[in-house]
């Protein structure tokens, strides 16, 4: 018995990526949810219109999303500290790690933070690929947590097209981010 493959199906002229595409719409996903097609709990983003599976969350990330959480709730007056939730951005929404974000109205997703740290274990790529997306949501400064080697990745000086400063700092660093709060210091976050 042989089963044909979902590209082989369309014929040997035509790919995947030459089918037509019903692209998404937050409001789309938003009614797929009310459907329960999809649920809250679905692990997703929504990039350029395709919903994008989100990798299953490793040990060594959850403790260093906790750390970080722990670190920034509460920690810079008038803002908020948001984990893990949605933040709507040009083409659909993401779902960082961490956002630090003036509080949008009650009922409203955000669509811009000052601070937002991604924690990567096995999607480096994927985070550092985001850095262009976030820039153009007017984030004011991102973060990649790369776990594995131990390392942050600060991007700074926000421009539409993208940031002016990227700094990889080691675990003996020490990071202030640029929207307050205490200091981060790398060795402790890395434990």
């Amino acid at each position: 018995m042989t089963t044909e493959s979902p590209v082989a199906s369309l014929g040997p002229e035509m790919s995947v990526t030459d089918a037509p595409l019903h692209r998404l719409t937050y409001e789309d996903v938003l009614a797929m949810v009310e459907a329960g097609i999809l649920h809250e709990d679905d692990r997703v983003e929504l990039i350029d219109g395709v919903l994008v599976d989100m990798s299953p969350i490793s040990p060594l990330h959850s403790d260093l999303v906790a750390w970080l959480a722990d670190h920034f709730v509460g920690q810079i007056e008038g803002t908020q500290a948001r984990i893990q939730d949605l933040l709507r951005v040009e083409g659909g929404f993401v779902v960082p790690d961490l956002m630090v974000i003036d509080p949008p109205p009650r009922g409203v997703h955000p669509t811009t933070a000052l601070l937002i740290a991604e924690v990567s274990v096995t999607t480096l790529r994927y985070d550092q690929r985001k850095a262009a997306r976030y820039a153009r949501a007017g984030v004011n400064e991102y973060w990649v947590v790369d776990g594995p080697t131990r390392r942050l990745i600060q991007h700074l000086g926000l421009t539409p097209d993208g940031y002016t400063r990227i700094e990889t700092l080691a675990a003996d660093a020490t990071v202030q981010a640029q929207a307050g709060g205490a200091p981060v210091e790398l060795k402790q976050l890395f434990g």
